[in-house]
């Protein structure tokens, strides 16, 4: 018996027991002592009392009865573990009382659940529960079923006479009548045509009360991060779910059930409830399982599912596989898909349309500012070239100077070599000329000092003035600005931030 199994039989246990005590589930057992039971498997009761929830009476009260859930093997004794009731041989040489030995059937006939199929040769349902008789085609056997009605409501089958479908449970024989009975946890329908006319009477049923309507359903919300899942641990699609789900920060919370089978039902019913309390604050959930045939898909077509997710407190997506027939709960859900891949997409699809968008504010911002350092290098570059030309003008002019003076100097020369005696007589007139000389080369040097320092941008600024910028463009007429420009107004020392409050 796998841990799922045991689970379901300790839950139908312990439904049964409220039921026979009229109090809430939760005073027999809690559902983490039922889980924590269902791991562990205890084998004795002082092994038991190990398990949170058990105390010294609750094990005296119901151990006995826990431990027989524990054997999978049904020819191995049911009655090795400690037991109010002597067993084994002294049971032989003990007279017991007819309730102590209908407790003592029912422990061994534990062990005997099955799955029976047949034909419905009656049901009568009363307030809490219902019997009905299951016989062969043939007509030749008949077994007498019990079932809790709220297990039947989840199997979310209308039992009808000669219908033929699969009851699974477990024989009981009930104290006050000696009765044998077969007590049912949950009921399938027998064929596709079964099927599939089950599921169009209730599609037609849930679509006509409105909630199959597109305007009942929510939107996913908008960078979802907290996700609950509902689906099979063990099976490939949880790991197709894990392996496509972007790396946004998501939270997932995964709870593990069956999703096969009308057995399932009780399971999912039960994740749904347990992501509704306030441990689980979810953005969105996910309902997964891969595709299959109708009768895999039943318990996906279950009226208390179908309700129960649209109750959900929070938008749910359903990514169910299936052929032709969408399974209900796929068309109850705010959002459908086909595959776990496809639920993904759906998840991923907001936070990769942010990630795109910043993508391209990153390049309009880069763009941005590549554009105004394009237009900083070209007033750069203009200004440089000003200033080349400017200088390139006074080394001219000076070249000019030199070469006139060492022209002079030549004719100098000349003069001395052919008036030698005359030199002598016109040094002062030399002298004289070449003090003008070197005197108007020097003022044209100082000329062109002045008006290199008039045209320096930073003498200006020192002088008091400065240069008034908007979007880095110089302003030179008061036609390019208007009341409320925000101005930036260069100084020798720095930039002064100000606003246009009139302009004259």
């Amino acid at each position: 018996m796998s841990m799922h199994e045991l689970l379901e039989q300790l839950k139908i246990w312990r439904a049964a027991q409220a039921e026979r005590e009229g109090v809430p589930l939760f005073r027999i057992l809690s559902n983490q002592a039922l889980f924590d039971i269902a791991s562990v498997r205890p084998q004795t009761k002082k092994e038991l009392l190990m398990i949170k929830g058990i105390k010294g009476k609750k094990c005296e009260r119901y151990g006995t009865a826990l431990l027989a859930l524990m054997w999978e093997n049904p020819e191995r004794s049911l009655f090795s573990v400690t037991a109010p009731e002597p067993v084994g041989e002294e049971t032989e040489n003990k007279t017991l009382t007819v309730s102590a030995y209908l407790v003592l059937l029912n422990r061994h006939l534990v062990s005997c659940a099955a799955r029976i199929r047949g034909e419905v040769s009656s049901a009568d349902i009363r307030d809490n529960y219902l019997f009905f008789g299951v016989r062969d085609k043939n007509g030749e056997a008949l077994i007498n079923c019990f079932m809790w009605r709220r297990d039947y409501l989840v199997s979310g089958i209308e039992l009808e006479e000669g219908m033929e479908i699969v009851v699974e449970g477990v024989p009981e024989i009930y104290a006050r009548s000696g009765r044998l009975s077969f007590r049912a946890r949950s009921i399938e329908l027998v064929g596709e045509g079964a099927l599939k006319q089950a599921y169009d009477k209730l599609k037609a049923k849930l679509e006509h009360e409105g909630l199959f309507a597109p305007e009942r359903k929510r939107p996913i919300p908008e960078f979802p991060q907290h996700i609950g899942v509902i689906t099979s641990r063990t099976g490939a699609v949880i790991h197709d779910f894990l392996n496509n789900i972007g790396r946004f920060g998501f939270h997932i919370s995964l709870l593990d059930t069956r999703v096969e089978g009308a057995r399932a039902v009780p399971e999912l019913i039960h994740a749904l409830r347990q992501f509704r309390t306030h441990d689980h604050k979810l953005d969105t959930l996910v309902l997964i399982r891969g595709g299959g045939s109708l009768e895999s898909l039943v318990a996906f077509n279950s009226e208390a599912l179908v309700r129960e997710i649209v109750r959900f407190p929070v938008p749910v997506i359903c990514g169910i596989g299936h052929d032709k027939d969408v399974p209900l709960v796929s068309l109850a859900c705010d959002r459908a898909a086909s595959t776990p891949t496809a639920v993904t997409k759906m998840l991923n699809e907001s936070w990769e349309r942010a990630s795109a968008r910043l993508t391209l504010a990153e390049r309009d911002l880069i763009n941005s500012y590549g554009g105004m350092l394009l237009h900083r290098r070209t007033v750069i570059d203009r200004t440089t070239r000003v200033l080349e030309g400017c200088f390139a003008a006074i080394l001219n002019r000076f070249g000019d100077a030199r070469r006139r003076m060492r022209e002079s100097t030549v004719e100098l020369a000349q003069h001395h070599r052919i008036n030698g005696v005359r030199l002598t007589e016109r040094t002062s007139e030399l002298y004289a000329r070449a003090g003008r000389s070197f005197a108007e080369v020097r003022e044209i040097i100082m000329r062109h000092e002045r008006a290199l320092v008039a045209a320096s941008p930073a003498r200006q600024l020192r002088l008091g003035y400065s240069i008034l910028i908007r979007d880095g463009v110089v302003i030179r007429s008061i036609r390019q600005i208007a009341t409320g420009d925000r101005l930036d107004a260069r100084v020798a020392d720095g930039i002064i931030r100000t606003t246009v409050s009139g302009v004259e």
